[in-house]
């Protein structure tokens, strides 16, 4: 089981989801710190934290090499499931959908097109 995180870990957390979620990378200790307005130093000192703790993992020496240990799955649908096929002919539209639900049902943005 996880420890416990501070009201202050638990918004370094929210903020890692949300800006992985956009970017599709994580941010850099600096990009930490100007959201929360401290120096980097504290920033890295939170994340080691939030790795003691299991929150990240983290790969030493890699620029935004930080990894979430509780990110959501993505179960993508069946491509063989008949819902998308009709007299043999394969329906993309209805499986893009799908699997735009599924990514943004992970917690993650998708950039939709026209």
């Amino acid at each position: 089981m996880k420890a416990e995180l501070t009201k202050a870990q638990s918004k370094v957390m929210a903020y890692l989801r949300s800006y992985i979620g956009e970017h599709g990378m994580s941010p850099t200790y600096t990009d930490i710190a100007n959201h929360f307005g401290f120096n980097p130093g504290n920033a890295y000192q939170t994340i080691e934290i939030l790795a003691r703790k299991g929150y990240v993992n983290r790969i030493k020496g890699v620029c935004r090499g930080l990894t979430l240990t509780d990110h959501a799955d993505i179960v993508l649908p069946d491509i063989n499931d008949e819902e998308y096929w009709y007299d043999g002919v394969f329906k993309p539209q209805l499986y893009q959908r799908d699997v735009v639900d599924a990514i943004k049902s992970a917690g993650m943005k998708v950039k939709e097109t026209s």
